[in-house]
């Protein structure tokens, strides 16, 4: 089997690539079904694996066997940007990571315990489905377990050589801030091996064409057995963002690793810096992915987080690229969606609470004089463990008034309607945005003014998504 290199990030994004030429075409779809990432329309569910033994794999997990693990192989997809044939992997002034290699690679400073990002990313064993040992990256992601970490699919679910339909890997143990290089068990594995107990990845992704061509499906959740208390518990967590897509400035962590090629070799975690933008999929109206061109990454980092930077904001993870030693260096994540990610969510984590927007339209206390002025404020509000970005917002004002300056968001604004994205909104941090309202001469006693958001099929209630502040009028 050829070696291919895949960095896909789960995010909410698309792009259009063209298939490799060892694969012309994408493999058939599931009967009755759509092909992944056929439609926004489409509801797609989950998959979870068997019970596993998580003690099992933490005694399997032996240093022996962690020095001999090879690294998954990543799918492999051709960029949208058309290559330069003097091009070589990312040139100098393309690559934002201090101290970058040619590959936009730089090592992640020691101990690693001592940096929340790096502690909360580990090295992912697991024995594939040809019975072989293997290895992504992996995060450890917010959730109301406190048990789990989220990587690609292709790290817990593959086609064997030979075989017409996927199996699931097994054996799965994550070593947050793994450190290789370490000789003793302490520094190798400062927080110790947390063995899987089950896996999830949305029914979407079969596993097919070496793992899937450009599908939208290539996430996974990995809920692991305590030690004496929880995972989040231990090192902390990222919050996933949901999104999709975007240009966005990331810093992505991850262990790639090409046996025997330093420091690609599995030991050291190594960190990039990239700016992405939104990826088209081939034929598909509803593809929430992001690429850069200033990371190469390597097999074995696939399933690693993207960050926002300067957050613990996770906005995807690593899903395809190329290979290590091809020419083009650039990396494909796949978004935090609703439709993918929570879908596996809602299975890996039913008491947890996911996208619970809320929006409350504020005016002023007093009657405002018709012929004047009032400020109008909606605060939108994130309840829960997810964050979102690009939240859509409109505010609407009845006749008898007109919307003057609207602050707080970037909105496009008529006479009696404002349409606003908010960047981002996470939990326990509310956005407000406010908005000046008019009030005619002619204007009634009472002039509502509606606001409302818009959330995902996430939100466990969505009558709090539209508010209604009246502005009351006098002469």
């Amino acid at each position: 089997m050829p070696r291919t290199l895949v960095t896909t990030l789960t995010a909410l994004a698309g792009v259009a690539f063209a298939l490799p030429a060892a694969a012309d075409r994408p493999p058939p779809a599931t009967p009755g079904r759509q092909p992944a990432g056929a439609g926004d329309d489409q509801v797609w569910g989950a998959e979870s694996s068997p019970l596993m033994r998580p003690r099992q794999a933490v005694r399997y997990w032996t240093r022996g066997k962690q020095a001999k693990a090879d690294a998954a192989d990543l799918p492999a997809t051709l960029p949208s940007r058309p290559p330069s044939a003097q091009r070589r992997t990312v040139p100098t002034a393309e690559r934002l990571t201090p101290g970058g290699d040619a590959n936009g690679y730089a090592p992640v400073r020691r101990p690693y315990a001592d940096a929340a990002h790096s502690r909360i990313t580990g090295r992912l064993f697991f024995v594939n489905a040809a019975g072989s040992g293997d290895s992504c990256s992996a995060s450890v992601v917010r959730s109301a377990a406190g048990l789990l970490v989220v990587t690609a699919a292709h790290c817990v679910y593959s086609v064997p050589q030979g075989a017409a339909s996927g199996h699931w890997h097994s054996n799965f143990a994550f070593v947050p801030a793994y450190d290789g290089q370490a000789s003793a068990e302490r520094q190798r594995e400062p927080y110790g091996r947390w063995g899987g107990r089950r896996a999830w990845k949305p029914d979407g992704y079969t596993g097919l064409g070496g793992g899937d061509w450009n599908s939208i499906y290539d996430i996974a959740l990995i809920e692991v057995g305590k030690r004496n208390g929880t995972l989040q518990d231990a090192v902390g967590a990222f919050t996933p963002m949901r999104s999709h897509s975007g240009r966005h400035t990331i810093v992505t962590m991850g262990y790639p690793g090409v046996l025997g090629r330093k420091p690609y070799d599995g030991k050291d975690q190594l960190s990039c810096v990239a700016r992405t933008q939104p990826a088209r999929v081939a034929a598909t109206a509803g593809a929430w992915k992001l690429e850069t061109y200033n990371c190469h990454l390597f097999k074995g980092h696939s399933g690693g987080p993207w960050v926002l930077e300067g957050t613990q904001d996770l906005v995807g993870v690593l899903s395809a690229g190329t290979d290590d030693d091809h020419s083009i260096g650039y990396s494909v994540a796949n978004a935090l969606d609703a439709e993918s990610y929570g879908a596996i969510v809602r299975q890996a984590d039913p008491h947890g609470v996911y996208d619970a927007l809320s929006v409350e339209a504020s005016g002023p206390a007093k009657p405002v004089r018709r012929g004047g002025a009032a400020t109008v404020t909606a605060t939108v509000a994130m309840r829960g463990l997810m964050a979102a970005a690009k939240v859509p917002l409109t505010l609407r004002i009845p006749d008898g008034a007109s919307l003057g300056e609207v602050r707080g968001a970037a909105c496009e604004r008529a006479e009696r309607e404002a349409t606003c994205v908010i960047g981002a909104v996470r939990p326990g941090r509310p956005e407000r945005v406010s908005a000046r309202v008019h009030v005619a001469r002619g204007a009634g006693r009472s002039l509502p003014v509606t606001a409302q958001v818009t959330s995902s099929a996430l939100d466990p209630s969505q009558q709090d998504n539209t508010s209604v502040a009246r502005v009351l009028t006098r002469r």
